[in-house]
């Protein structure tokens, strides 16, 4: 069994918005993101119909991630730059933590920044192991109940001084935690709640500490985002770990980021299948430098069978928090049209350029029992080449070489899984 788990957000204030369709002449959408001053809001962006929803950053503290697949996991709100420290592996210990002995609870625990598995929180770096049985970090599965049963006590330290101690005791479609409150001298009363998972499309449900209940709406559903703008830990420049802002991305989405590359150009090439990554911060700060964002920074975006490219263009830093970028939908450009069910293809450039080499890009859902296989021919009906397709699933190109070929008009027949489409090539 794995532990699964993520980002959290926030809606006690939600404002939504349209991108405003600024189109520059290569046809980018310029989009103006702002997360606020002091980066006071988190941002959830969707490349599809450009719309933005903005929240406050700091409505929650903990976040649990919502799952029917046996899946738990548990995230703390990176925007309120809270430390994890594991105070005891025994919950038997509760009465007896005593944050005098800080110095002995090790290192604080992040959420981690780099997995491609977003459900992983800082609470699943915890030291809850078992050599027989599913564990997540903070509990082990109970082979009788079902359950995740809790076994360790956590101190979370916010930058004020302040300090709550947390242990999630029990999960199983749904959490049951108890936590309490440092008054700077003792621990004040335990309080226990249990959060069900819930109904409603959403990854996670939200906790905060100040009102002692869930904090509602806190995120737009899971098809109703691509990149979701924050503050996140991560080891900077491999010194210490550090909060910085930028893109997480949607476990909907596939992110290849290309440096160098030209930003504003009428002509590029997709990455390969293997440069496209699900690390969520893929996009992340790799964009910006200090006080500067990279002028060579793009990235292409893969959802299902669209494809988009995007590049940033400012960054306001924390006095603004604006993150302004451009993107535009490149599927089209791509000529990718969907061949049966099975598989959707496309013809670049076109027109060729000098060289006269085109690249066959197909995404292929579901293999066939046989190979697909391309062909080429003019207009008197000749066929001028011919090419067999690779037989296998994924996102990948094959690199025809039309050289021989007159300048002129084509007619371009690929064929897989029982299926035809025809597409008109220009050679020059």
């Amino acid at each position: 069994m794995k532990t699964k788990l993520f980002l959290a957000s926030m809606f006690a204030l939600t404002v939504q918005q349209t991108v405003i369709a600024q189109t520059d002449a290569l046809g980018y959408t310029q989009v103006n993101m702002t997360m606020g001053s002091g980066y006071q809001n988190r941002v959830f962006v969707n490349l599809a119909d450009g719309n933005m929803i903005s929240q406050p950053a700091n409505s929650w503290d903990v976040a649990f991630y919502r799952n029917s697949n046996y899946a738990f996991g548990s995230r703390i709100n990176d925007a309120k730059e809270i430390k994890v420290y594991t105070a005891s592996s025994n919950l038997a210990d509760w009465d007896n933590i005593n944050i005098t002995n800080e110095s002995s609870w090790g290192a604080p625990l992040y959420n981690p920044d780099q997995t491609t598995d977003w459900s992983q929180g800082a609470f699943e770096q915890g030291p809850i192991t078992d050599p027989f049985l599913p564990s997540t970090g903070w509990g082990v599965y109970n082979t009788t109940s079902h359950h995740i049963d809790g076994k360790a006590i956590f101190v979370l330290k916010y930058p004020s001084g302040t300090y709550i101690k947390f242990a999630i005791q029990d999960a199983f479609a749904g959490y049951t935690f108890k936590y309490s409150k440092w008054n700077g001298s003792s621990w004040g009363a335990t309080e226990t709640r249990t959060i069900a998972n819930g109904a409603d499309d959403a990854y996670f449900n939200y906790f905060s500490f100040d009102t002692g209940a869930k904090v509602p709406n806190m995120e737009p559903s899971k098809t109703a985002w691509d990149l979701m703008f924050t503050k996140y830990f991560t080891f900077y420049m491999g010194i210490q770990m550090y909060p910085l802002s930028g893109a997480i991305q949607s476990p909907n989405i596939k992110v290849a980021k290309v440096q160098p590359e030209t930003k504003e150009t009428a002509s590029y090439t997709v990455p390969a299948d293997a440069s496209f990554s699900s690390a969520i911060t893929t996009v992340g700060h790799s964009w910006k430098g200090i006080g500067n964002v990279y002028n060579d920074v793009v990235y292409y975006v893969k959802k299902g069978s669209d494809y988009y490219r995007m590049y940033f263009t400012t960054n306001g830093g924390a006095t603004t928090g604006d993150m302004y970028f451009k993107y535009k939908k490149i599927t089209e450009t791509l000529g990718i049209t969907e061949v049966g069910k099975k598989a959707s293809f496309g013809i670049y450039p076109n027109p060729t350029t000098a060289d006269k080499k085109v690249t066959v890009l197909f995404d292929v859902k579901e293999k066939a029992s046989n190979k697909g296989n391309v062909e080429v021919y003019d207009l008197t009906g000749k066929q001028v080449y011919t090419a067999e397709l690779s037989n296998q699933t994924g996102f990948y190109k094959q690199d025809l070489n039309l050289s021989h070929l007159s300048s002129g008009n084509y007619l371009v027949k690929i064929t897989y899984g029982g299926n035809t489409e025809t597409k008109k090539l220009i050679v020059k």
